[in-house]
């Protein structure tokens, strides 16, 4: 399998979990060819440590590029240097509003703005209840645009009485799915044991 650069951008958002639990997915996959960068922002490290108990430390063990948003002349900020997908997981509805916006005053947004200008895969796990008219308007803009809006809502089924790390693992298997990367731990809607 040839290498496969895929960007992980975590935001400003309760959720974290979700990124974390994608980042640990990814990790198992960087033997296949899977290159990992994780970009972050002072936010979303501080409520990483504070929703799942993970630092930084365990971040930079899990991915082969850890980057500080702030860090605008990082080489993903560029287009002639190629990442296949990114998925900005949990996603602000500010970091949204920016992508929309077409801003891109960090590298989070930047990069956003390549997959865009490039038509790389771009997903947004947009961590936000309930959502306000503008960001809906945004959302079904970037969607029409070829950007998968993915709401952080895990499914249910064949869970049984789930923990929270159960629905954090629903999702980012779904995520690997848009990904088209095969992950044993994806949970599959099965009537028949639900």
């Amino acid at each position: 399998m040839k290498e496969r650069a895929i960007i992980v951008a975590l935001t400003g958002a309760s959720g974290t979990g979700y990124g974390l639990e994608l980042i640990k997915g990814l990790d198992s996959h960087r033997k296949e060819g899977i290159h990992l960068t994780v970009i972050y922002n002072d936010t979303a490290l501080s409520i990483l440590e504070r929703e799942t108990g993970a630092s930084l430390d365990d971040i930079r063990r899990s991915c082969d590029d850890l980057v500080h948003t702030g860090k605008m002349d990082h080489r993903s900020a560029s287009g002639s240097n190629p990442f296949g997908s990114m998925v900005i997981c949990p996603c602000s509805t500010s970091t949204a509003a920016k992508v929309h916006a077409g801003i891109a005053d960090d590298l989070t947004s930047r990069c956003a703005s390549v997959a865009l200008k490039e038509r790389r895969r771009l997903i947004l796990v947009v961590r936000e209840t309930p959502l306000s008219t503008p960001v809906l308007k945004a959302l079904y803009e970037l969607s029409s645009w070829g950007v998968v809006v993915m709401p952080a809502s895990p499914p249910f089924y064949n869970l049984g009485s789930p923990l929270v790390q159960d629905l954090q693992r629903s999702l980012t298997g779904r995520i690997m799915d848009l990904l088209n990367i095969d992950d044993p731990h994806t949970i599959r809607y099965d009537p028949a044991t639900w």
